[in-house]
C-alpha cells in the first residue's frame, strides 16, 4: 500500500477516529494490509461496525487500537469482552495496558479457612465479612483486613481506562442487569456469532423436584413455613405437569405455564428474603458450619424471582411473542444415584433485545464467521455497518478436504453401521499421520460419537487423549496437556472443542470435522422454533448455526502452512 494511500487513510479517519494514530507500534512493526483496510471504514462510522475478517489478520489489535483511539477522544469505561478466560488471557499478554476482570468463579473466597471458589458460597449472606470490599472507595469492611480478590478486582476495573472481560461477566455487571460500570464508552465484541448462545446458557435453567424439596425443608428450618407451603406447591404442580408431558413433545403448553406462575405468585419474595437475612443474624444458622445450606438458601431466594420473570416471558403477551420456552422430563426408573426425577428446564431463547441493551453507540462487534449478516442481526440484535474482509493467508499454503465417498451422516439418511464406519476410517487416518509424526485434532458432535471413537482407538492402539471418566480430567486440562506434548490425537466434541482453544504452531496441522450438528425433531428447541416461526425461518436460522459451528471450526486456530482440515460426512 503506498504512502499516498497511507495519507488518505489518516485523513479520512481524523474527522472521527485516527485509528493509525493510535496503533501500537511499539509492539507491531506496521500495520498488515487487511488492518489498514479495516482501519479506513472503522474511522469513517460513528456507529456500530460488524467486521468479519478471517483468523490470522490481526482482529485482536484492530479492537486495541479502536478502544486506545476512543480513549483519546476521552471516551472512558472502554470494554473488551470475549467468551472465556483462555482468550482473556491472550488480550492481556498482548497488550498488558488492559486490565482484566474475572468472574467469581476465578476467585478465591478469604471468608472460609478453605478458601473455595467465590461462587461456592453465599456472599450475599456474609454480612460480617471483614473482607467485602467497598466499590465507590476501595477499602475494606474491617480495615487492615486482606481484601476479597474478586470484589478488589472489580473495583480496579471500574477504575481503568481498557478492561478486557468475558460475555457472562458484563452480562451481570453490565447495563443490563447491574450497570455497575455506569455509562459504557466503547464496546469490542470478540467473536460475536457466540454472543447470543452464551447468553442463553448464562440465562438458562433447571428446576428440578430434589432441589425444591430441599428447599422446602431449608424454608422451615428457618421458620418460613408459610413460604415452605406455596414452594411445595409449586413442587406439586411441577410432578404433575411432568408426568403428564409425552415425550417426544416435551414443550409446556401456556396453561401449564400459567399454573406454575399462579402458584409462585403466592410467595412472598421480599419477607422470604427478609427471614432467611434474619435467621442469619441470629446465627440461627451457623455462617461457617453450614455454608452449603446457607449457599443454597441464597440460591432459592434468587432464583424465585427468576423463576417467575422467566416463566412470564415463556408466554405470548399482546405485543410480543415469547421470548423463552420451557419443557418437562420424567424419569420412571430412578437409578442408584439419580437425586432427580422430575424436572422442568427454562430456556432463554429471543435474547436480542438483551444484547442491544448491551450494546453502547460506538461498538465493533468481530468474528471469522459472521456469514449472513441479516441472520447474525436477527440473532444476536447487533446491526450495523457490516465490513467482510479477505484473508491474506495464500490459499494455496492450506488444504480444506470435503470427500465426496462419505456417507451422508444425517440421521434421518444415513445407512446401516453409519457413523461407525466413518469413525473407523477418520481412526485410521488418524493413525497413518501419527506415524509420521503428525498429530490430530478430531471434533464430533455427540458424546455418543466421541465414546464409540475412543474405542475404536483402544482397539487400534492409537495414543489418544481426551476427558471424562475414562481419562480422570477436564476438557480444558486435556487440551493443555495435549499442548504440552501429552498424545497424537486430541479428541472432543464441538461444544468443548469447536472454539476456544488455541493450538498454534502447527501442534494438530490436521483436523477432523465429522458433521454438522443440527437438532433432532424432538429437541425442544426445535420444537419451540417450529412453533414460534414456522418451517422456513426455524430452518435459516439452524442452518446458520450449523454452518457457523462447522466452518468456525476448521478455520479457527489453525492457519498454518501445513494446515489440513477433513469434514467428513457432510451430506445436508
Amino acid at each position: 500500500m503506498s504512502t499516498q494511500h497511507l495519507v488518505q487513510i489518516q485523513s479520512a479517519a481524523s474527522g472521527n477516529l485516527n485509528l493509525l494514530e493510535s496503533f501500537p507500534y511499539e509492539r507491531y512493526a506496521k500495520p498488515l494490509k487487511n488492518q489498514l483496510v479495516a482501519f479506513e471504514k472503522i474511522g469513517e462510522e460513528k456507529g456500530v461496525v460488524v467486521l468479519q475478517m478471517p483468523t490470522g489478520s490481526g482482529k485482536t489489535c484492530i479492537a486495541y487500537t479502536f478502544l486506545e483511539a476512543l480513549e483519546r477522544t476521552g471516551k472512558r469505561q472502554l470494554l473488551y469482552v470475549v467468551p472465556n478466560k483462555t482468550i482473556v488471557n491472550q488480550v492481556k499478554e498482548l497488550h498488558p495496558d488492559v486490565a482484566v476482570a474475572y468472574g467469581r468463579n476465578e476467585h478465591p473466597c478469604l471468608y472460609y479457612e478453605d478458601k473455595p471458589r467465590a461462587d461456592e458460597i453465599p456472599c450475599s449472606l456474609l454480612v460480617d465479612c471483614p473482607h467485602r470490599v467497598d466499590q465507590q472507595t476501595g477499602k475494606t469492611m474491617e480495615p487492615g483486613a486482606e481484601a476479597c480478590p474478586y470484589l478488589l478486582q472489580k473495583f480496579q476495573a471500574k477504575q481503568a481506562k481498557k478492561v478486557v472481560c468475558t460475555f457472562a461477566f458484563y452480562l451481570y455487571t453490565g447495563p443490563v442487569f447491574s450497570n455497575e460500570f455506569g455509562k459504557t464508552g466503547g464496546l469490542v465484541i470478540d467473536e460475536a456469532h457466540r454472543i447470543a448462545q452464551i447468553v442463553r446458557n448464562s440465562l438458562s435453567y433447571d428446576i428440578t423436584d430434589y432441589h425444591l424439596e430441599q428447599a422446602v425443608a431449608m424454608l422451615n428450618e428457618v421458620g418460613a413455613r408459610k413460604e415452605a407451603n406455596v414452594l411445595d406447591r409449586f413442587r406439586g404442580e411441577l410432578v404433575r405437569i411432568a408426568r403428564r408431558r409425552p415425550k417426544k413433545s416435551p414443550l409446556l403448553d401456556d396453561w401449564e405455564m400459567d399454573t406454575l406462575i399462579k402458584t409462585l405468585e403466592g410467595l412472598d419474595r421480599m419477607e422470604l428474603r427478609r427471614k432467611v437475612k434474619a435467621a442469619v443474624q441470629e446465627k440461627r444458622i451457623e455462617t461457617r458450619e453450614r455454608r452449603e445450606t446457607l449457599k443454597k438458601l441464597e440460591t432459592l431466594v434468587r432464583d424465585l424471582n427468576r423463576y417467575l420473570k422467566s416463566l412470564e416471558y415463556a408466554l405470548p403477551a399482546e405485543h410480543r411473542k415469547p421470548s423463552n420456552f420451557a419443557y418437562a422430563t420424567y424419569k420412571r426408573e430412578m437409578g442408584e444415584r439419580d437425586l432427580v426425577q422430575h424436572k422442568v428446564t427454562i430456556k432463554a431463547y429471543r435474547v436480542a433485545p438483551l444484547i442491544q441493551r448491551m450494546v453502547p453507540r460506538r461498538t465493533l462487534a468481530m468474528s471469522a464467521t459472521i456469514g449472513d449478516p441479516e441472520v447474525f442481526g436477527w440473532e444476536t440484535g447487533i446491526r450495523g455497518t457490516f465490513i467482510s474482509l479477505d484473508s491474506e493467508f495464500p490459499s494455496k499454503n492450506t488444504r480444506v478436504f470435503l470427500p465426496t465417498d462419505t456417507p451422508n451422516l444425517a440421521v434421518k439418511s444415513r445407512g446401516k453401521g453409519e457413523p461407525n464406519r466413518t469413525l473407523r476410517l477418520i481412526v485410521d487416518a488418524c493413525a497413518r499421520f501419527n506415524r509420521r509424526g503428525i498429530r490430530c485434532l478430531v471434533v464430533v458432535m455427540s458424546e455418543k460419537e466421541r465414546e464409540k471413537f475412543l474405542e475404536f482407538c483402544v482397539e487400534e492402539k492409537l495414543d489418544v487423549l481426551s476427558y471424562g471418566h475414562r481419562y480422570g480430567i477436564a476438557p480444558k486440562r486435556a487440551a493443555e496437556m495435549f499442548k504440552e506434548g501429552v498424545g497424537d490425537t486430541l479428541v472432543g466434541t464441538s461444544a468443548n472443542y469447536g472454539e476456544g482453544i488455541d493450538l498454534p504452531k502447527g501442534m494438530a496441522p490436521v483436523i477432523f470435522f465429522l458433521r454438522p450438528g443440527y437438532a433432532s425433531p424432538n429437541d425442544p428447541v426445535t420444537q419451540f422454533e417450529e412453533r414460534r416461526f414456522g418451517g422456513g425461518r426455524a430452518w435459516a436460522v439452524r442452518n446458520w448455526r450449523g454452518m457457523q459451528e462447522t466452518g468456525g471450526s476448521c478455520r479457527k486456530r489453525y492457519r498454518y502452512a501445513d494446515a489440513i482440515s477433513a469434514a467428513a460426512g457432510i451430506g445436508e
